[in-house]
């Protein structure tokens, strides 16, 4: 049996007790078994067979290196966000980051880009287009990017990061009648669209502006992997490439136990009654783990 409780409107997580059987609390880095201090990995077995990407304390996104637990932060504040836990994923494009390449199409009018822009990852990956410079359409104004591939079937989720010299207003998504006006500012942000493939099209990316300002705009970081929502960045070159899944399973607990799980929210799951034992893992509703505490 789930309970599921949302204390969002408050910062204060709800009581701990020193003597619960196992407490992680990963915002504060504090491990306890039966309110005495332990290290992490003397109950916390973890795995990952590939790198993977986070954003760091310095609130820049970074990669983990294999079998490495990723400690989530907020982009450019490095706010904690909780333990990442994430399924397998595939970036299904081949060119994450190189706009210029032929398997990117123009939206009537492909940008003529520049390169060399510092990327959310403090690289200078990130590639850029003035608004000014853009034709084509009924407007004369439409200019963006698409990508084709009939062969993707199924719930998808695309992705992108961008920012823009001044707030601007662009189209995203993944073909002409799948997609929505996004509302894009100077800071970095993420924006992400989900919906079933294939479409009229066979498109599984589009981004397009009408402005005709003079504004620029900074893109980087795209992707589309099957799934209703959005993981962590996987860069491609070439090819499409994937993200192993985050294994972890407790160690030396064993018996039945109340679990409260608290996530980045601060929205917490209370599981009752769980038989655990050796690599037990709770199954998460959402991918960042604050703390979880079994009592």
């Amino acid at each position: 049996m789930k309970l599921t409780r949302d204390i969002s409107i408050t910062s204060r997580q709800s009581r701990r007790k020193s003597n619960a059987t196992l407490s992680l609390d990963f915002a504060r880095q504090v491990y306890r078994r039966s309110g005495a201090p332990i290290s992490l990995n003397s109950v916390l077995s973890f795995s990952r067979a590939t790198p993977a990407t986070l954003i760091g304390a310095t609130g820049v996104i970074e990669t983990a290196g294999i079998d490495t637990l990723r400690r989530d932060h907020v982009l450019g504040t490095g706010l904690f966000r909780g333990v990442l836990f994430e399924p397998e994923a595939t970036n299904l494009l081949h060119y994450s980051n190189s706009f210029t390449h032929q398997d990117w199409y123009g939206h009537w009018s492909k940008p003529s880009f520049s390169v060399g822009l510092t990327a959310p990852d403090g690289s200078s990956t990130a590639m850029g287009w003035n608004c000014t410079e853009t034709t084509g359409g009924l407007d004369g104004l439409r200019g963006g990017l698409v990508m084709k591939d009939e062969s993707v079937a199924g719930t998808s989720t695309v992705s992108i990061w961008l920012r823009a010299s001044a707030p601007v207003a662009l189209r995203f998504g993944q073909s002409d009648g799948n997609s929505e006006i996004i509302n894009v500012t100077t800071d970095w942000q993420r924006f992400t669209y989900t919906e079933v493939l294939p479409n009229a099209q066979d498109r599984i990316f589009v981004l397009s502006e009408t402005e005709g300002a003079d504004i620029d705009i900074e893109i980087w970081g795209a992707q589309v992997e099957i799934g209703s929502k959005e993981t962590t960045i996987i860069p491609t070159d070439g090819s499409a490439a994937s993200r192993s899944a985050d294994v972890a399973g407790l160690s030396g607990t064993n018996g039945t136990f109340d679990v409260t799980l608290t996530y980045d929210d601060d929205s917490q799951d209370t599981l009752l009654a769980q038989s655990i034992g050796e690599g037990w893992w709770p199954v998460l509703r959402r991918n960042h783990l604050k703390h979880i505490l079994i009592e």
